[in-house]
């Protein structure tokens, strides 16, 4: 972002009414956008033309001017930020700390101490990590500084929050970018919205308290109900402070079904054939009876779902794109 001198250059060769590309330009930031959305005193609309909008050049540079000369301390307090983050659009999954700092309108200075201030395996509540790029998530930055001003509910009489408290707490933003914008919906580096990061970085909080979530609620309204999904959410929330380097949805839920080991029971299930038709293709395709075993069990009597089924498909137990029948 330019300084008053290096913007007053700037707007002088601008016309009487300037546009948001034109301001981003002559001022050097990013985001103007935000200080629209956010700032009730920022210029407002001098004339439209096809539908773009102009803003008085001396109103917008003597704004300018004025933001310059305040007092770093009246510039930022909790709620201005928490309205500052919800305003926030950036096209990137990833940021560095210039780019947070552009995007929020702080100074890099000012990035760096909430790192100081919040470490990762000291503060209650760190700041989210960067990556070996120095990068950290957008999405999980957003849910931090909205925490800030919207911390966990206190511990009931039973020691824990009250569900119901919880609940309203955990779920606080999740509806947040699911709206599309310029016809796309932001997802993060974890394929998910930034109201599904923030109910997940929630209940990392909680889960770090030792507060119980249940996963199977979380995942339900997280609406990941895809084999493995369940599985991943819950390895993310063990994990303190997780950086931007978690593998994504898509990729944890086929790595979770690659892997999957399920007893008997859970397996016939699984595959849709009963119980006595599992044991009954153990007991009868025996490495000393079948040239193609049925796959082994391991020591707690599990066996790998995808092995088996592709073994069932190889033996015409199943049929690949149909409902699995038993065919003993």
């Amino acid at each position: 972002m330019k300084n008053i001198a290096e913007a007053r250059k700037a707007f002088e060769k601008l016309p009487a009414h300037i546009t948001t590309a034109q301001i981003t330009e002559a001022t050097g930031y990013p985001y103007v956008h935000n200080w629209v959305r956010t700032d009730p005193t920022f210029p407002g609309e001098a004339d439209r033309k096809d539908g773009t909008v102009y803003r008085d050049r001396e109103a917008v540079l003597n704004w300018y001017a004025a933001r310059h000369t305040q007092e770093p301390s009246k510039r930022r307090g909790p709620r201005r930020m928490e309205a500052q983050v919800l305003a926030a659009r950036p096209t990137q999954v990833l940021m560095d700390s210039a780019e947070l700092a552009e995007l929020l309108d702080l100074t890099r200075r000012a990035v760096n101490k909430y790192a100081e201030r919040y470490p990762s395996g000291a503060a209650d509540d760190p700041f989210p990590l960067a990556d070996a790029d120095g990068k950290r998530s957008w999405s999980q930055l957003r849910a931090w500084f909205l925490r800030r001003s919207d911390p966990m509910p206190t511990a009931g009489e039973s020691g824990a929050p009250e569900w119901a408290d919880l609940r309203a707490w955990l779920l606080g933003h999740a509806e947040d970018g699911t709206e599309a914008v310029d016809g796309r919906v932001y997802l993060d580096e974890l394929g998910l919205t930034t109201g599904q990061r923030d109910v997940v970085e929630r209940a990392r909080r909680a889960r770090a308290h030792q507060v119980r979530v249940p996963i199977e609620w979380l995942a339900e309204v997280l609406h990941l109900e895809e084999p493995g999904q369940a599985e991943w959410l819950d390895t993310l929330l063990s994990e303190p402070d997780t950086a931007p380097v978690a593998p994504s949805i898509e990729v944890s839920a086929n790595l979770a079904q690659e892997q999957r080991r399920l007893k008997p029971t859970a397996l016939a299930r699984e595959l849709g054939l009963n119980i006595e038709s599992v044991k009954h293709f153990a007991r009868v395709y025996t490495p000393e009876k079948s040239e193609d075993p049925f796959p082994a069990k391991d020591s707690s009597s599990a066996r790998d779902v995808a092995e088996v089924k592709e073994w069932l498909i190889r033996n015409r137990k199943i049929r690949p794109a149909e409902a699995p029948a038993a065919d003993v």
